[in-house]
């Protein structure tokens, strides 16, 4: 009886957020149950252009740290807001939603690699993104 309801909650969230947010929990579980370590999932222009680990391009926006209070804390800020864009702003444009994860994607991965800096925070960015898009469409709203 519970696994039904809670099934079909899941089922309830739009599909785009229903799938990043998957993606992070069971890439986040792979990690932690040992089956992939982090630096297989980092981005390293090196590894993706000259090794053709194309994969990177898109699990370093997977992987929130190890399971935790903050991991919790980003997965539901991620679900919240992710949820909120998705059945609020960009309700009947599914495709609007994930051209605007990819070009967030490329934009926030090109000013890092820009900076030169040692790692890349995609975690930080990538929910900086979403409370900042949620923000422009709902001026009104407190950000809780």
């Amino acid at each position: 009886m519970a696994y039904q309801s809670l099934r079909l909650e899941y089922l309830q969230i739009p599909p785009v957020s229903r799938a990043y947010t998957t993606a992070c929990v069971l890439t986040t579980a792979a990690v932690q149950l040992e089956l992939i370590t982090p630096f297989q999932l980092y981005f390293n222009p090196e590894l993706i252009f000259k090794h053709f680990q194309i994969w990177r391009l898109i699990t370093n926006f997977l992987f929130f740290g190890p399971v935790g209070f903050n991991f919790l804390f980003n997965m539901i800020f991620l679900y919240r807001y992710c949820r909120m864009l998705e059945e609020g702003s960009f309700r009947g444009r599914t495709a609007d939603f994930v051209f605007m994860f990819l070009f967030g994607g490329f934009l926030m991965t090109r000013s890092d690699r820009m900076s030169k800096s040692e790692e890349l925070l995609t975690e930080v960015l990538q929910l900086d993104t979403y409370i900042f898009s949620w923000k422009m469409y709902f001026p009104i709203s407190l950000v809780e």
